[in-house]
């Protein structure tokens, strides 16, 4: 699915009746069932049952755009997959925190989807200033989670505790690095680090250990000693390697395989403490 990044988000989701030719030319309705598509052009994005209830981007926006003008955030990225059925916005917090001795950038994500798929959903992704990798911490367990069923915009509108949902998964993370600075790895740990991150067993072989230990070893900031360094070797890989474009590094470190890759190994890492 195409990812398309700092795309406008300056339109409306309309429904439409889905209906079917039959074979001897006819139309009929689909009962319960709705098309959605874009009211600037008219691309499908979704078909969803009647009682599926509509979340406009500007209902997103508007969550984040008050903090924004506030100077308490500042948004980085727009856009949307595919035609526009999942769509996102992502605003960095203006203030630094400072996690074993660097600096990093808290990151607020915000996605919607117009098909179905997902929920209206909220997540932290952080930012390792020094190489700009990033490690998306709240996409896989959500704490903002919202059904598009009746009463949904009404829910959305009650988010208001932005900042300090940030704040918050910002300390657990420092709170974990603190611990993985302070864990001795060995080579050995970080292959079993990257088996699990990976999901391979025992006797299995990740495509691109080499280049993961090497970035244990010395990658941005890393000397090849914690689990922090090993932690940050994946997310770094990740960032920088996993794809052949950004926009499909971007995805995949935030929204695909990479967001649980570095779940995984977050995880992992913090059981050798």
């Amino acid at each position: 699915m195409q990812l398309a990044i700092n795309a406008s988000l300056d339109w409306n989701v309309v429904s439409c009746p889905l209906n079917v030719t039959l074979p001897d030319g006819t139309t009929r309705q689909v009962p319960n069932r709705q098309v959605l598509v874009r009211d600037d052009n008219f691309d499908q994005v979704g078909v969803v049952g009647n009682r599926y209830e509509i979340v406009q981007n500007s209902v997103i926006t508007g969550l984040v755009d008050p903090l924004v003008s506030e100077g308490l955030l500042e948004v980085t990225n727009v856009g949307y997959l595919g035609t526009g059925s999942k769509v996102f916005i992502q605003a960095q917090m203006t203030e630094e925190y400072q996690i074993v001795g660097e600096n990093h950038r808290a990151m607020l994500t915000l996605m919607n989807s117009h098909d179905g798929t997902t929920p209206l959903s909220a997540g932290v992704t952080d930012t390792r200033v020094i190489c700009q990798n990033t490690f998306a911490m709240a996409m896989e367990d959500m704490s903002t989670r919202l059904r598009h069923k009746a009463g949904v915009n009404e829910q959305a509108l009650k988010i208001t505790e932005t900042i300090e949902f940030v704040n918050q998964r910002m300390a657990n993370y420092a709170k974990a690095a603190e611990t993985l600075a302070t864990t001795p790895a060995t080579v050995s740990q970080v292959d079993e680090l990257i088996r699990s991150a990976y999901g391979k067993k025992e006797n299995e072989t990740v495509r691109n250990r080499d280049e993961i230990v090497n970035l244990f070893f010395s990658g941005k900031g890393n000397e090849g000693r914690t689990m922090w360094d090993a932690f940050n070797a994946i997310t770094e890989f990740n960032t920088h390697a996993s794809g052949k474009t950004a926009e499909t590094r971007f995805g995949y470190s935030n929204f695909g395989t990479g967001a649980r890759v570095a779940r995984r190994a977050i995880d992992r890492a913090l059981a050798f403490a």
